[in-house]
């Protein structure tokens, strides 16, 4: 009521009319950006890592350019948050105020810039990773020397050198179904306490199998023989 009377009244009309057109236009500009990054970020993004690294750098500009325009209303919108959450906390204990989870209240976030901006670093850091520039220059050697790059031979022989000089490694090695067990690896390389039991056991089982083979023989050589 009080707002239609604002409206209607002649000396805030024009002050109101100009509150409405600036709230519409904002959010009109607001849920387009939303769409518009929602679209470009399913095309664009696996993940941190950007498909398209020229879209995302044209993005990235385009809303550097729009964020100025509403730099202003941003500073003054966290503004408020940031004092709603500290009245929200005021003469806790448990927390404190710059915790990490200080601005969610329910599934609310009151504060999500400093989630965007650590997105924005991570994004900006895949394409810098030393483990994305070592696979690309695997995939780039797989291409040109074809079978004669990353053998089974010579995967041993990274395997023997990182058991032995940087065993740390193993925790961050991903194996498919394809792999050999680490532990059955571990036996051969004699790294377990149960491999001498396990090639006392294999010694042990050949040794039968001669001695059946020996008692075959004789058997034989003794029927030949009548």
């Amino acid at each position: 009521a009080a707002a239609i009377f604002f409206l209607v009244w002649e000396p805030t009309r024009e002050i109101v009319v100009g509150i409405i057109a600036t709230v519409v236009g904002i959010a009109v500009t607001i849920t387009f950006k939303t769409i518009l990054v929602m679209v470009l970020g399913k095309l664009n993004y696996a993940a941190f890592y950007r498909k398209r690294p020229w879209v995302g750098n044209v993005c990235g500009v385009a809303l550097e350019c729009w964020h100025l325009g509403l730099t202003s209303t941003y500073m003054l919108a966290r503004a408020i948050k940031l004092l709603v959450a500290a009245s929200i906390y005021i003469g806790r204990i448990d927390k404190p105020f710059m915790a990490d989870d200080a601005g969610i209240i329910g599934p609310v976030n009151l504060d999500l810039f400093p989630l965007i901006y650590r997105k924005g670093l991570l994004s900006a850091d895949a394409h810098r990773h030393p483990y994305i520039e070592r696979l690309g220059v695997m995939y780039l050697m797989k291409i040109k020397y074809g079978a004669k790059f990353a053998t089974t031979a010579g995967s041993i022989w990274r395997l023997l050198f990182v058991f032995s000089l940087m065993p740390w490694l193993r925790k961050y090695r991903i194996a498919d179904e394809a792999d050999l067990p680490e532990g059955l690896i571990l036996q051969k390389l004699g790294k377990s306490e149960s491999a001498k039991y396990e090639i006392i056991r294999e010694l042990r089982e050949e040794n039968r199998m001669l001695s059946e083979e020996n008692r075959m023989l004789k058997m034989a050589s003794e029927n030949k023989s009548l």
